[in-house]
């Protein structure tokens, strides 16, 4: 099993650190118009709003975030700031961004095209030091909401592989790399799609959880708590803000080892909490429906530092994968850092104003040392 970058097929070196990216914050929508060349690919141009994703509409409280970015808030197609954040992520031993898209008319399609801009510029002048990305393709692109117009998997696949492909696109024995942000339990269809665009199993899926036996290559794990502090019907669905989800890290883990199916391969999640009380979409608007989040998982837990925790489950398996434990078999070559900059969900792990540079100095810390232990078990 070869990582590899585009037509370069130079393994590189495992476990790799990938920081999930939302590409969708604005300070003035009318600024930075995209060139001729990419405009030219859209019949239907989404309108762009100014402060997009730093501010709510629908919120009564208009602020959505919690902390602020280091270099204060920022427009996603800023080359300022796509620079600032790439060398930021590879300083701390982050290899990419997974980038999380919503379909061929959205606004984070226009926004992605900026920041491949931005990736092309830092990649031709660093050549020694390149930075790399793959997609994460979010269910929410089939959805007419937020100012998209959908058109279908196969269509969007179609545009992700003409268009947004370069050589930095991260690559699985020549197989490009796709991560599901499902909403429903669709695995199917998505490997149909990517077979039609791709050829038979010529792409990597990868779905959120356990494994499907569904068309996926590889399962991960997105920030949530264990699951005996979920009850989804009642006021306050995340009843324990101290689970920070290292017992559903290890569900994860044990049902990719006893698959059915089998499972090629997991990406790991770390993640530093999460908290949405200050976005719209974390309250029901109906005062008779009992289903009110917010959800919570603190930073700071009475057992510890969430990241650290997270962190923990991960170099525990690979401890035991690295010694061959039967029980952990299937490896994890890829860490999701969940996230790098989702503000309004407060998942956020790029340096801020508050928090500083020392939860991305953490997870520098423990690559070095799961990168000894993978070259113990494979050399």
């Amino acid at each position: 099993m070869h990582f590899h970058a585009g037509r370069d097929g130079r393994p590189l070196e495992l476990p790799l650190v990938f920081g999930h990216f939302v590409p969708w914050f604005t300070l003035k929508g009318a600024d930075f118009p995209l060139p001729s060349g990419d405009q030219a690919l859209f019949d239907f141009m989404p309108v762009i709003e100014d402060y997009r994703h730093w501010n709510d509409s629908r919120a009564g409280y208009r602020r959505t975030h919690h902390h602020m970015p280091e270099i204060g808030r920022y427009d996603s197609r800023d080359p300022a700031v796509i620079e600032w954040q790439i060398r930021t992520a590879l300083e701390y031993g982050v290899s990419g961004f997974i980038v999380n898209w919503y379909g061929r008319y959205s606004v984070e399609n226009v926004i992605t095209l900026h920041w491949l801009r931005g990736l092309d510029r830092w990649n031709a002048a660093h050549p020694d030091a390149p930075f790399l990305y793959f997609i994460s393709f979010d269910s929410q692109a089939q959805w007419p909401t937020e100012g998209k117009k959908p058109v279908t998997m196969k269509e969007d696949f179609a545009f992700i592989r003409d268009h947004l492909i370069t050589d930095a696109y991260l690559r699985r024995d020549g197989r490009p790399v796709f991560s599901v942000f499902p909403y429903q339990d669709n695995c199917g269809e998505f490997r149909a799609a990517l077979d039609d665009v791709f050829g038979h199993d010529g792409a990597d899926l990868l779905w959120s959880g356990a494994p499907r036996s569904a068309g996926e290559n590889a399962c991960y794990a997105w920030v949530q708590p264990d699951r005996e502090t979920v009850d989804l019907g009642s006021p306050y669905c995340w009843s324990d803000p101290d689970s920070v989800g290292e017992g559903y890290l290890r569900d994860v883990y044990a049902a990719a080892n006893n698959a059915p199916g089998g499972c090629g391969y997991i990406m790991h999640g770390v993640w530093p909490g999460f908290n949405n009380q200050l976005v719209a979409w974390a309250w029901s608007k109906d005062p008779e429906n009992p289903r009110i989040r917010p959800c919570v998982i603190v930073r700071e837990s009475t057992r510890g530092n969430t990241l650290e925790r997270t962190w923990r489950v991960y170099m525990d398996y690979l401890e035991r994968w690295s010694a061959q434990d039967p029980g952990a078999r299937v490896p994890a070559p890829l860490i999701q850092l969940v996230t790098w900059n989702d503000y309004a969900e407060t998942t956020t792990l790029e340096p801020t104003r508050d928090y500083g540079r020392a939860p991305i100095e953490c997870c520098r810390n423990h690559l070095v040392r799961a990168r000894e232990l993978w070259r113990k078990r494979t050399r």
